[in-house]
């Protein structure tokens, strides 16, 4: 059986919840957004159910203090086969009665403490490379592009950290950001179209002028400044953009 699920984490659980109930040792779990065309497997359709979606997040708290939290951060990678890469470990962990991801011999958890791995990793990148344009007295935005869908783990740090301020943080792949105020903060859709961040060039040459007074040119080495800052970030990084007119 394939359980086809709406995309939302909560949905994935819930999809899990009734593999569990219904002994389902062939099942396949896949979002909906994934579904390619007309399928030889029969299919069902799982709601969105909080109740059993707290359920097994619930279990998973059981496990460990880590463990909830890693199976959602693995997800946000969205890698091809994560859907059944997580049920796969579930199994594991719903076998041994522990925390899966002690449970080193299975390659299914190697794999995907991998993606978890990943995520994390790109969202402490995303701590130090996010770059807000001054739009207002008060009101800043930073664009990123990222391969995981981080918004979600960097939220609360921006939130905190600029807490005095309205801020927007574009997800430019996703067309998702984190909006956020003096009192809260959350993700919302975005249009399909969205018009480059234009702002206060003053502010965005301060960057600039950091960048340069912290570079020496004779002790330049390109080699460490991509391991530090990969180029597939710097189109959103003021440092990085001319100092020329568009």
């Amino acid at each position: 059986m394939r359980y086809i699920y709406d995309n939302s984490y909560e949905g994935l659980l819930s999809a899990v919840y009734e593999v569990f109930a219904f002994c389902d040792k062939n099942a396949e779990i896949v979002a909906a957004r994934d579904l390619a065309g007309p399928s030889l497997y029969e299919t069902r359709e799982t709601p969105t159910d909080e109740a059993h979606a707290s359920s097994v997040s619930d279990w998973l708290e059981h496990l460990g203090p880590n463990v909830s939290g890693a199976f959602y951060i693995a997800w946000l990678s969205r890698e091809d086969g994560i859907d059944d890469l997580i049920l796969a470990v579930m199994r594991i962990a719903k076998k041994h009665k522990c925390d899966p991801f002690a449970l080193r011999q299975y390659r299914q958890v190697c794999e995907l403490d991998g993606a978890r791995r990943r995520v994390g990793n790109e969202a402490h990148r995303m701590l130090q490379f996010v770059r807000f344009v001054k739009l207002e007295e008060r009101v800043y935005a930073a664009d990123i592009r990222t391969d995981y869908d981080v918004l979600q783990l960097i939220g609360e740090h921006f939130h905190r950290r600029f807490r005095d301020v309205a801020f927007m943080i574009r997800d430019v792949e996703r067309r998702r950001a984190i909006l956020s105020n003096p009192k809260e903060w959350y993700i919302a859709e975005l249009p399909d179209y969205n018009p480059p961040i234009k702002g206060d060039d003053k502010y965005e040459q301060l960057w600039r002028e950091y960048f340069k007074t912290i570079a020496i040119e004779q002790r330049v080495n390109l080699r460490l400044q991509q391991q530090f800052v990969p180029k597939k970030y710097r189109s959103t990084m003021t440092e990085f953009q001319s100092d020329e007119p568009a």
